[in-house]
């Protein structure tokens, strides 16, 4: 059976966290593999649970509200009937379990989901649901397709599994780190400075937080805790020192994982003394003397944001000379290629094909051919990698006047859409299947790479 995998649409709830952009393209797409029995693969991060002012905690009646909330929204609607159709033109689907929308390992909230396809029971019963514990095995035309959501190797989005799929759950279960960045900072910031472009760079929070402090750093100064305050002055004090022997002494009460990641990576930071006097002034509430030396201030605000956007760029960007042509890169970096051999040395699959990145990837080489699925959220344009402090700063002026990133306002801050799907077809004649890497566009598929795949042996 055509099989066709997507991953990180971030489908939400029709609130104002709302990130997914493919409201009209996603039914689209779907409608386009309903001529023939189609295998479609939403592998993690289908849905955000996580855009909303809830409390952060697997709450039963709490999730069905959400999930009510996500099938029932305007944009995720017509997607969830599209999907219904290709399983009523003879498909069958597969939700992966992602670190946005690790709910959907609850049977309850299956079910919600199962009913949001329009499609009678027996139709509906063909979506099936599996959590991330091991990764999905796909053959296609004899091919073996190995399918990840990748959180796996995220430590900060890593999922716990055996605590929340445990009957004490309640008790036991607690969100990675990265989730809790998403609730207490991310959120807010969205919610009260409007700081829209926050999650468009997920999954790197602990970047995006050092990008808002590089734009408004006041406006965290009354979100952090006094244990992140705590870490944050003593890892910044001590930056000469490892991270990880600089946290050994540290008595903050109250500072979590999530604390722990983020003040690592602002260490990281290549920071002057006044500097950290500056950032650490603006941050702290009972320190009022930031204004005292505004050049430090200006300079750490610039350091923190470019290296907030650091690992964004990375992700995403490769560019032709100063001409940015190729903004948008599809070769992998050395993480992924070293992830994708561990799998296969594993698996011995013909292919892995992994989301949570939201980069679009696709790489051939000495064993498996691997893809990265991207993401149906906006992509954010950067300044080159070699453009100046002055253009840097330009850049964060315009996010700072612009943080909603209106299209009207946008002229370095320029938002993109790439909605990018892996696509594996079985040959017609012989054994073996066709994979390819697509995007989505206004004329219909448009095929970015493409390669055929052996069969197993």
């Amino acid at each position: 059976m055509r099989t066709l995998i997507l991953s990180d649409l971030h489908l939400g709830n029709g609130g104002p966290y709302d990130i997914f952009a493919g409201a009209a393209e996603l039914p689209a797409l779907f409608d386009s593999f309903t001529r023939t029995p189609t295998h479609v693969v939403l592998n993690g991060d289908s849905f955000d649970f996580l855009l909303n002012d809830d409390p952060l905690a697997v709450d039963p009646q709490r999730t069905l509200e959400q999930a009510r909330a996500l099938v029932t929204s305007a944009p995720t609607a017509p997607a969830l009937k599209a999907l219904g159709r290709v399983l009523a033109a003879g498909g069958r689907a597969t939700m992966v379990v992602g670190n946005h929308d690790l709910e959907l390992a609850l049977p309850d909230v299956q079910e919600v989901i199962r009913s949001a396809l329009g499609q009678p029971a027996e139709v509906a019963s063909r979506l099936e649901f599996r959590d991330g514990t091991a990764p999905l095995q796909l053959e296609v035309g004899g091919s073996r397709v190995l399918v990840t959501h990748g959180e796996h190797t995220d430590v900060a989005n890593r999922i716990d599994y055996a605590s929340l799929l445990s009957s004490e759950r309640a008790s036991r279960f607690r969100y990675p780190p990265g989730s809790v960045l998403v609730k207490t900072l991310l959120n807010p910031l969205k919610h009260q400075h409007r700081m829209r472009y926050m999650d468009l760079l997920k999954p790197d929070f602990e970047g995006a937080v050092m990008v808002a402090l590089g734009v408004k750093p006041d406006a965290l100064k009354v979100l952090f805790n006094a244990g992140t305050l705590t870490l944050i002055r003593r890892l910044l004090e001590n930056r000469g020192l490892a991270p990880a022997f600089a946290l050994e002494p540290m008595d903050a009460v109250g500072a979590s994982d999530a604390d722990a990641h983020l003040a690592r990576s602002l260490a990281r930071v290549d920071l002057k003394d006044d500097e950290v006097d500056a950032l650490l002034s603006v941050l702290d509430p009972e320190k009022l003397n930031a204004f005292d030396n505004p050049e430090a201030l200006g300079r750490a605000r610039l350091k923190l944001a470019k290296a907030g956007f650091a690992f964004y760029a990375r992700l995403h960007r490769a560019v032709a000379g100063r001409t940015g042509t190729d903004y948008f890169a599809l070769e992998p970096g050395k993480d992924e290629l070293a992830e994708t051999a561990r799998l296969g040395k594993k698996y011995n699959p013909q292919a892995v094909v992994m989301g949570h990145t939201h980069a679009a990837r696709w790489h051939e080489g000495h064993g498996p051919l691997y893809a990265n699925t991207g993401t149906w959220i906006s992509l954010l344009r950067l300044p080159a990698p070699e453009a100046s402090d002055e253009e840097w700063s330009e850049y964060l002026a315009e996010l700072q006047g612009n943080p909603s990133l209106d299209p009207v306002k946008q002229r370095h801050a320029r938002l993109e859409q790439r909605f990018t799907f892996v696509e594996v077809e079985p040959h017609a004649s012989a054994r073996g299947a066709t994979l390819r890497l697509s995007q989505w566009t206004e004329q219909g598929p448009k095929t970015l790479r493409s390669a055929d795949l052996p069969a197993g042996s």
